[in-house]
């Protein structure tokens, strides 16, 4: 990453973009594109004047996504633009590698160190990081109106996970479905998970990315009561429409306390037990998206000892296990993987520690640190941690030069109680499929609105 400035607050100015482009061909009689899926456009601009194409991409990568959705509306062209692959994937790229577009996840989880019995019902909660105001340290948040109203009822809606801007839910009968937070876009799942299991089968869930065939994957693995020697795999592919069913007999044991997978380059990531009695997952499996191999390798954390909770979380592009022991020592045990290399026999897997230190830096009792995202200069890192004195979650920015962390930040409306979080970036990735017809029908009709969203303050979608 070559990040240049912090994440709060970073002034790319998007109000005066539509001052740089200058008076647009609203009308689009100067637009020569057609509007086809992955043809590079070059929308034309006042008085017959064009912008060179990669001075318009540049500017409109680094636009946040509530300003794109509006600018969908300025012609035909740009609207092609916006909504094909090539660029959509443009903007990805660029949020990744600048540590933009970023927003923070909160959702309740079962917290293996909390005797809290307090619930969210499934609320999600949503702030940009990219707007937050470093010297105030609150994270503005507002509730996700997700796709699923089970919690209206009083029941759960379990996060599975968050990859490339999308978000994975399930709800308490099972259902699946993926919900962008940046678009509103909602893609249901009714036909997956063919087959009953029972409620004592120990089942957990992973949702990525598999780049190699441009495809979202969902991955369900069950290890039925009585059986437990043997697992099920049910990987369903967006692209395809359908699911696929694997079995293996590799060694090892989910338990009813496996959490659901993180992702990462290509793989989904669990931390599984080595026996069926172990009180503390020793393994971290690793799914790889592409081939379906399946690999595990002992992580660097000695669980024989004082650690009672071990738990597995996305950072700075790669996966992170850490722990909480009565140790209570200095130093989190905060872990990287650097990498895993598979042959058809094993996995070599490699980590490297990172130096947290957690007493007197982010409160007195801090039992558990959680790193989340770097700041744009990456010498500040926001983290999530917990106090168990006080049943206590609390976000701080971690600042690398002086090894102080400051907060706590500020979040209001969010429940008490178990709290995960998560980082997800805005995306324009979308699974619904537009053709060149009905593309060209909207772009007209949003021409129309064009006068008042060019002034328009507000939302954009």
């Amino acid at each position: 990453m070559n990040p240049s400035a912090d994440y709060h607050s970073t002034a790319k100015a998007e109000d005066q973009v539509l001052e740089e482009l200058g008076d647009i061909d609203l009308e689009g009689k100067n637009d020569k594109t057609e509007n086809v899926e992955g043809q590079r456009y070059e929308p034309n601009f006042g008085k017959g004047q064009s912008f060179p194409l990669d001075v318009q991409e540049a500017v409109l990568t680094s636009c946040s996504v509530k300003t794109l959705l509006r600018f969908k509306s300025v012609s035909k062209s740009y609207y092609g633009l916006i909504k094909s692959k090539r660029f959509i994937m443009e903007h990805v790229k660029h949020s990744v590698e600048t540590n933009t577009n970023l927003n923070l996840i909160l959702t309740h989880t079962v917290c293996p160190v909390s005797t809290s019995e307090e619930s969210w019902y499934g609320q999600l909660f949503i702030g940009s990081l990219d707007t937050t105001n470093t010297s105030s340290l609150e994270v503005p948040l507002r509730k996700i109106d997700q796709p699923f109203t089970d919690w209206e009822q009083g029941t759960d809606t379990p996060f599975i996970g968050s990859c490339i801007g999308l978000i994975a839910l399930r709800n308490s009968s099972g259902s699946i479905a993926v919900h962008n937070p940046s678009t509103k876009e909602n893609y249901h799942i009714t036909s997956f998970w063919l087959g009953e299991f029972d409620v004592k089968d120990d089942v957990c869930d992973g949702f990525g990315y598999n780049p190699v065939d441009d495809d979202y994957k969902l991955v369900r693995m069950i290890q039925r009561r009585g059986n437990i020697e043997r697992t099920e795999i049910r990987v369903y592919s967006f692209k395809e429409g359908y699911a696929l069913e694997y079995e293996t007999e590799k060694p090892f044991y989910l338990g009813s306390s496996c959490a659901d997978a993180c992702f990462s380059n290509g793989r989904l990531y669990w931390l599984v037990a080595s026996g069926p009695q172990e009180d503390v997952q020793d393994l971290i499996l690793s799914f790889d998206l592409s081939t379906a191999q399946i690999s595990s390798g002992k992580i660097p954390i000695d669980t024989s000892g004082d650690v009672y909770a071990v738990f597995l979380f996305p950072f700075a592009g790669s996966i992170c296990v850490s722990c909480v022991d009565d140790g209570h020592g200095s130093f989190c045990q905060i872990w990287k993987l650097k990498d895993t290399v598979n042959d058809k026999k094993k996995a070599t897997v490699s980590w490297e520690r990172l130096s947290f230190r957690k007493n007197g830096v982010f409160g007195d009792g801090c039992d558990f640190v959680k790193p989340l995202a770097y700041s744009k200069c990456e010498d500040k890192i926001l983290v999530d941690t917990y106090n168990g004195e006080n049943e206590a979650w609390n976000l701080y920015r971690y600042d690398q030069i002086d090894k102080l962390g400051h907060g706590p930040i500020s979040i209001n409306n969010v429940p008490k109680g178990p709290r995960d979080s998560a980082i997800c970036i805005e995306t324009l990735v979308s699974f619904r499929k537009i053709d060149d017809e009905e593309a060209e029908s909207s772009s007209k009709e949003e021409e129309k609105e064009v006068s008042w969203l060019l002034k328009s303050e507000g939302d954009g979608a």
